[in-house]
């Protein structure tokens, strides 16, 4: 649940966003928008990685920010790691444990996935989002198709039976030219119709309130439908290196369930510096992907907890 104090900040933003402040924002252009993966798309509803250190600094634990392909004795075996640019392409995967044999259990998320799948270009254009299937031997796969040439980041998310959430990546190459894009800051952008506004500081160290706000044609959504349990599903990557900053939806919905126009979230960025931001919504029956680019604010905090 949101803090009295979140609400209050949250209904002021609400007035600047439908009011004439919101044309003083120039709206972000979108990034590659490729076509939506074949499997359904999920809400990040895992709590990131922090520890604090002796200092009282906080750290992220190895393995919860995809950089590494191995982390904590589980390893990322990817069986595909070329694709063919705008065609479609059987992704194949399996994660190995401890022992070196591939894990076949594990503990759901709150969406009820065993494992999520997250594909971006290196340069932090054109995420997708899948949740595959996994054969008896432990073997996953998901239908990818990669609308540009490039190097691809796929970041497998998951909990193995009896462990910790883990977040492991590897690469994917599309051969081919490719125009790496540059992604100014910018909290506003659109898609379609629809217009949304990310408001809220980002600060290294202590959980960030995280607001968007979506409005069609001007007017503000209040009908956002269900997804996986939430109303929206936020995807934080640090720029440069494409580090995984898991996000808390602060609202469950259930099926029939409608909301608008705004969505809350939480999150804990471990580092000072620019995130790559994108949030998926559920409207009118269609999944709709904007993304932005939000530098942290101020320096990174001693201690954690919410602002």
């Amino acid at each position: 649940m949101l803090t009295a104090v979140r609400l209050a900040a949250y209904v002021g933003i609400l007035g600047v966003v439908f009011g004439a402040a919101w044309g003083a924002g120039a709206l972000a252009q979108p990034s590659l928008g490729p076509p939506a993966p074949a499997s359904a798309e999920a809400p990040a509803d895992v709590h990131a990685g922090m520890d604090m250190d002796l200092q009282g600094t906080a750290v992220t634990r190895a393995g919860t920010d995809g950089l590494a392909t191995t982390a904590g004795g589980y390893t990322l075996v990817p069986a595909t790691t070329a694709a063919s640019a705008g065609g479609a392409t059987d992704l194949a995967f399996a994660v190995t444990g401890p022992g070196g044999a591939p894990v076949t259990a594990f503990t759901p998320g709150a969406d009820g996935s065993a494992l999520r799948l997250l594909v971006v270009r290196r340069d932090g254009a054109g995420l997708q989002v899948a949740h595959p299937e996994m054969a008896a031997d432990g073997t996953w796969r998901a239908p990818l198709q990669l609308p540009t040439a490039g190097t691809w980041r796929v970041l497998a998310e998951f909990t193995p039976a009896g462990g910790t959430p883990t977040v492991l990546g590897t690469d994917v190459f599309a051969p081919g030219e490719f125009a790496p894009l540059e992604f100014p800051p910018a909290r506003a952008a659109q898609v379609g119709g629809y217009q949304v506004r990310i408001d809220g500081d980002l600060r290294a160290g202590t959980e960030s309130a995280i607001f968007a706000t979506v409005s069609l044609d001007g007017r503000a959504v209040t009908d956002l439908e269900p997804e996986r349990g939430t109303f929206g599903d936020l995807v934080a990557l640090r720029a440069g290196d494409l580090a995984y900053t898991a996000v808390t939806a602060q609202t469950r919905a259930e099926p029939g369930d409608r909301s608008g126009p705004g969505i809350a979230f939480t999150a804990t960025v471990p580092t000072e510096g620019t995130y790559r931001l994108f949030l998926r919504f559920r409207h009118a029956g269609e999944i709709h992907t904007v993304d932005f680019t939000v530098p942290t604010t101020g320096a990174a905090t001693a201690t954690g907890g919410a602002r």
